[in-house]
């Protein structure tokens, strides 16, 4: 979207613009209007004064705020002038210089304006280090939102005595009252929790402090409290939602990581950051140059250049940077339509559309892998040691075969086609508690069933008269397992799983499923699932069959069938793979067993690109010499490598792929 911008202002120029910055500084007259004075400063002035930066929502972009800076008429955001009231009235922040972006930056439409926006964005994250503090303004004149922060100090100050409980976790009668936590959730899902802008400002800044009307409270304590409500969540998950939960705790996440100067890659950031709103799309690349390791992927930010172009151009650098086609795999995370369907023909199908909102995840995508260096993913530092164990379904040694075409439309790669899509399982995505606006966190997707020779033996009687061996189908079902858990032991992907991993777990989960399909005891996400894929035929025989022919554990180890607290079960890889990675299990016309991205369909091919970690699904388009790109796939017995193998063998055929 083209912000309408004002540029009738007299802006000394900033010489240069790429070092030089503007500070303001306000105060009433005696008519009790607001006055500003702005000069221009070196940042790297030791002489320069202190300051104070505003981080904050520009909501509507309309100018038509009516002041006077140094003399003249300026026009600047409406939704800025109940922020300029607070400063000049409040007796520690009047009297201050600030930098405020709507101001200090020349907000014109003409080129000079332009290209001076552009140099400022590239050393944002200068300015918000040099500042003495950042006030992150969250809103005014809501009650109940100032309640919720001085809930927040009531939560900080329980936060220790909470960490102490450690298993046996008690609320206590300051938490256990769920209008303070109403008022909470209300704070945490104002606007400036999700705007891209607003996360570096959070994190590099040295001093940082929120204020919602008169109250306050800093970051130090806010990120205290943020882990205490997690301990609390884990008492009573309803006290807030998880989307208001998760607006503070991604921020929480990234500013440890950045504190413990942890690398931080550009994909990996865009990813866990996926809910956020910018009204320039390409902020979803430049807002976060800052913090981000590999920002050399990327342009310095030109607000001139075309959008679709600054998304492709991150693509190509990517590729042929590192030698590595990982990135086009987000196209299962960010497809083009769905931010805006007349979207079609102005961005390829391996170009991942940075503009879709989606559900924020420490490991969004396979290729999110812990030993995914080019990718990577935020987890916590302590997960960060023994990156060994990768997918490698497409790697090789030595430069690929890649080219682009001239208007950059086609990507050209070769690769090796696997086999085709028959019976993709069912899925219900329920995250709930969001606002209702971002359909993909809310679908349903329709199992469809196998019609390949390979699933299907004649006619359903006569399958459910073929009896399954009790051997075979304990394998089978093993194996659905272990596709299910990408054949990782940990949600960051970081170790293979050993054979029969959590198997035990498992096979008594479909047992309980069927046997006792409204039992309460079974957790309603998986019990779900198991009804949306029982009928999914593979190799001869539904899903269900196949749990009733396994064979049981002669001593069955006791599980809880609904307990989620433990990172490492079952169920909680379950969740992690099916509800934050929006996987489908799926079997294909050679009776393979895999997952596949929620976008996949029956007769959609599989293949492993030379230079891609794991297997993706491609889609034939209407010419037959080209394929879309749907999104990555898990496969059993071709995620290490193994065609590539076979091609050096000789039985397997390496193929050009034009992917458009």
């Amino acid at each position: 979207m083209e912000i309408e911008r004002v540029n009738d202002y007299p802006f000394m120029p900033l010489n240069p613009p790429s070092s030089q910055i503007r500070l303001v500084r306000f105060q009433r007259d005696r008519s009790g209007s607001i006055i500003g004075w702005l000069e221009n400063y070196s940042i790297e002035d030791p002489k320069r004064p202190n300051f104070i930066a505003l981080s904050y929502v520009w909501g509507v972009a309309q100018f038509s705020h009516k002041m006077v800076i140094n003399g003249s008429s300026f026009l600047t955001l409406e939704s800025l002038s109940p922020i300029l009231g607070v400063i000049c009235d409040d007796a520690l922040l009047k009297g201050h210089w600030w930098w405020i972006d709507c101001i200090c930056i020349n907000q014109g439409i003409d080129e000079t304006a332009s290209l001076e926006r552009s140099a400022q964005v590239n050393i944002m994250n200068k300015i918000y280090e040099k500042a003495e503090e950042v006030v992150g303004w969250l809103g005014q004149g809501d009650k109940e939102c100032e309640q919720g922060i001085k809930f927040l100090r009531v939560v900080f100050r329980n936060g220790q005595r909470l960490r102490d409980q450690r298993e046996m976790v008690e609320l206590g009668d300051e938490l256990n009252d769920p209008k303070p936590w109403a008022s909470l959730e209300k704070l945490l899902l104002q606007p400036w929790w999700t705007r891209v802008w607003t996360l570096q400002e959070y994190i590099v800044a040295r001093k940082f402090t929120f204020r919602y009307g008169k109250e306050k409270i800093d970051r130090k304590q806010l990120n205290a409290a943020t882990i205490a409500i997690d301990i609390c969540m884990k008492v009573e998950e309803t006290l807030i939602s998880n989307r208001a939960f998760h607006a503070a705790w991604v921020r929480r996440r990234l500013l440890n990581l950045y504190q413990k100067r942890v690398p931080m890659r550009l994909t990996a950031l865009m990813a866990y950051v996926g809910d956020s709103k910018a009204t320039d799309p390409r902020d979803r690349i430049y807002s976060l140059l800052g913090l981000a390791e590999d920002r050399y992927l990327s342009e310095a930010p030109a607000y001139q250049d075309d959008v679709n172009e600054v998304y492709i151009g991150l693509v190509k650098s990517f590729v042929q940077l590192y030698n590595d086609l990982d990135i086009i795999c987000f196209v299962d995370r960010f497809p083009r339509f769905a931010a805006d369907p007349s979207l079609e023909s102005l961005l390829p199908s391996w170009v991942p559309d940075w503009r879709v909102a989606t559900i924020p995840a420490v490991v969004p995508l396979m290729v999110s892998q812990t030993a995914g260096h080019h990718i990577g993913n935020c987890r916590p530092p302590r997960h960060m040691r023994d990156d060994a164990i990768s997918y490698a379904a497409g790697r090789i040694k030595g430069p690929l075969q890649v080219t682009f075409s001239d208007d950059s439309r086609m990507l050209n790669c070769q690769g090796i086609m696997i086999d085709y899509i028959d019976g993709v399982g069912g899925l219900k995505l329920s995250h709930g508690d969001t606002d209702g606006g971002e359909a993909a966190w809310n679908r349903v997707y329709d199992s469809i069933n196998s019609t390949s020779s390979a699933n299907i033996h004649g006619t359903r009687e006569a399958v459910s008269q073929n009896k399954i061996n009790a051997k075979h189908a304990t394998m089978l079902l093993e194996r659905i397992g272990r596709c299910l858990l990408l054949n990782r032991t940990d949600r960051y992907l970081k170790y293979e799983s050993p054979v029969g991993y959590l198997f035990d777990e498992f096979q008594p989960l479909c047992r309980a499923a069927i046997e006792t399909p409204g039992a309460t005891q079974l957790h309603p996400r998986f019990l779900d699932w198991f009804q949306r894929n029982k009928d999914l035929h593979i190799q001869g025989h539904s899903f269900e069959e196949i749990c009733k022919a396994s064979e049981k554990f002669e001593k069955p180890r006791e599980i809880k069938l609904n307990d989620m607290s433990n990172m490492y079960s079952f169920l909680s890889r379950f969740t992690d793979t099916t509800m934050w990675m929006f996987r489908r299990l799926m079997t294909t016309n050679m009776g393979r067993i895999g997952m596949v991205s929620c976008r996949a369909r029956k007769g959609d091919q599989i293949w492993v690109l030379l230079g891609c970690s794991v297997p993706v699904v491609l889609r034939r388009c209407d010419s037959k010499q080209s394929y879309e790109v749907v999104g990555e796939c898990y496969i059993e017995d071709y995620m290490k490598g193994e065609i590539i193998e076979d091609l050096r063998g000789g039985t397997a055929n390496l193929e050009d792929v034009h992917l458009l």
